[in-house]
């Protein structure tokens, strides 16, 4: 474990979970700050060091993905601050730069289509 920042920028350890012979890594805890990033899809830590990790990078991979596809409809149903506080702070830019692009794309064509203004709007909202 104490080498996981070595090797993974920004996780300090895995949570794993001791059944069986070998452990599964349940998910990741950041270096910077209190994030812990659980996994969505189960990681067995099994053969060599070099397979495993290739599987923890996977996994991880994988789970920020299917948060990332929550996190995007949860944008719009919760409050700003709950949302926030609720997904991992790099799926959060994600999500919130994804909403900004595509508010600006819909300024743009809206703006094809007469509405001087819709920059303007889109800069308010």
């Amino acid at each position: 474990m104490k080498h996981m920042p070595k090797i993974i920028s920004a996780m300090d350890t895995l949570e794993l979970l001791e059944e069986g012979v070998r452990p599964y890594a349940k998910g990741m805890h950041a270096c910077v700050g209190k994030e812990y990033v659980e996994f969505t899809r189960e990681c067995k830590l099994l053969g060599k060091v070099e397979c495993y990790m290739q599987d923890i990078l996977d996994t991880m991979r994988g789970s920020l993905k299917d948060i990332s596809i929550a996190s995007l409809k949860k944008f719009s149903e919760m409050d700003k601050y709950e949302w926030i506080c609720a997904d991992p702070a790099m799926v959060c830019l994600l999500v919130n730069n994804c909403n900004w692009v595509n508010g600006c794309q819909g300024a743009f064509i809206k703006i094809q289509g007469g509405d001087k203004e819709a920059m303007k709007k889109q800069w308010d909202a």
